[in-house]
Order: C-alpha cells, then structure tokens, then sequence
C-alpha cells in the first residue's frame, strides 16, 4: 500500500506541474513595451525626414589676402557668386576660403560659406576639399545652421569644383539634409 503524504508532493507531480502565465500579466507587459517604443520614436531625430538636394554654385574672388610661409602660402580668399538649386531656385553665396597649395603640388581649399535665398532664409556651411591644380577637387560640405526654412538644418554631402581660371570657381554640390520641426 502507498501512503500519499498531502505536505510533499511525489517527484513526478513536481516536475509535471508548471505555473499558467497569467494572461493580464502578459497583457500589462505588451502595453508597457509599446508604450516605451511609442515614446522613444516620437523623440527620435529619425523622424525628421532627409532632403536630398543638388546645386551648382559659380563664384569668383571679389578680395584676396595672401599670407607667405615657408612651406606654402596660404591665400584668404573672400568668395561671392550664385547658386542654382536644382528646382531652379537661385541664391547668393558669400563667404570666406582659405585656398593653399602643398609641396608636393595638391591644392587645398577650407571655410565657410552662406547661401542667401530670396525669400530671406539662409545657410551657413563649412566646405573642405582638395585634389591637384587644374583638375576637379573633391570635397565635403557639412551644415552649420540656418535661418527660417533652414532653422535647425543638419546634413552634409559632396563637391565637386573645378577652377578654370584662377580664383573662377564652378562647384556641383550633392547633399541630404534634414531640417528640425519647430
């Protein structure tokens, strides 16, 4: 005969027996998961969406400073010129590059640069690009911040810029650019 003790159970029912998930439990848990996903995404930058823009930009040097070295001269070069957007919208270009030479004979262009559209809003970026004399320099463009439409812009992208004539410059600029909601 086997006695049963009602304080221990047998091994066999121990392991058999599982506790039932309560199912308002699991409930409470997929809605806190949601609720977090759901707060995180609404203050994501993600949410603001990518522009992707071209122009085309054609400056020359309305005032040059020269500053010597002993291993390059370094030329201060105050910029001015238009840009087209490629909606055919136009803007003004001003700005500040310093264009240097090294020894081996790669040129260098670095500065900054605004853009003035017509309706009052304006960039302003930082351009860095380099490559040999009389062929295309390469380079980045990085936005620094803008003004009304512009107000809060991040992104950045290439150029490509070529200088036919000393100090002529024509520039094709590739950029994405995502502007802040206010």
């Amino acid at each position: 005969m086997i006695h049963h003790s009602l304080i221990a159970p047998r091994l066999e029912e121990s392991t058999s027996r599982r506790a039932r998930p309560n199912r308002s439990a699991l409930v409470v848990c997929a809605l806190f998961v949601a609720l977090i996903l759901g707060l995180t995404t609404s203050f994501s930058p993600a949410q603001t969406s990518m522009e992707l823009t071209r122009w085309r930009e054609f400056s020359y040097a309305k005032e040059t400073r020269m500053v010597g070295g002993r291993m390059a001269a370094l030329e201060a070069v105050h910029r001015t010129g238009f840009v087209v957007v490629g909606d055919g919208e136009f803007a003004r270009l001003n700005g500040w590059v310093v264009h240097t030479a090294s020894p081996d004979g790669k040129e260098y262009h670095q500065g900054f640069v605004m853009y003035d559209f017509q309706d009052g809003s304006s960039i302003l970026a930082k351009v860095d690009a380099s490559g040999q004399p009389g062929t295309k320099q390469m380079g980045t463009i990085v936005f620094v911040e803008g003004t009304k439409r512009f107000k809060g812009i991040t992104g950045r992208g290439t150029i490509s810029a070529w200088m036919p004539v000393k100090w002529d410059m024509y520039t094709e600029v590739d950029a994405s650019f995502s502007v802040s909601p206010n």
